[in-house]
């Protein structure tokens, strides 16, 4: 079971850890910034659900169950589709702000 998911289920770790890294990544640098906006935040616990998940599921994998699995990549996927809706709606609303808008804490 090791060999199964170092081979086919290590591109979605990989995956789920990136996701997991970059969202804690942009959290932090903005968070030493300025204000965090609330999607980066929801981002960010979708990542940590999906990372929940994934970790799971390969415990799952490695009791041998056939019961876990199921769940455990439903609560996978529900995170990578928080993350996905939270950075799309916080690019919308970035792009309703305009090119105009310039942020005086970084304004040269």
């Amino acid at each position: 079971m090791v060999s199964h998911l170092s081979t086919v289920h290590l591109p979605i770790y990989m995956g789920v850890v990136g996701v997991f890294l970059t969202t804690t990544w942009a959290l932090v640098d903005r968070m030493g910034r300025s204000r965090t906006g609330i999607a980066l935040r929801v981002a960010f616990a979708g990542a940590a659900v999906s990372t929940a998940g994934e970790a799971w599921h390969a415990y799952g994998h490695l009791r041998l169950s056939t019961h876990i699995s199921p769940i455990a990549e439903a609560t996978a996927g529900f995170g990578l589709v928080v993350v996905v809706i939270a950075v799309w709606l916080d690019g919308r609303r970035a792009r309703r702000r305009g090119a105009d808008h310039v942020d005086e804490r970084r304004a040269a």
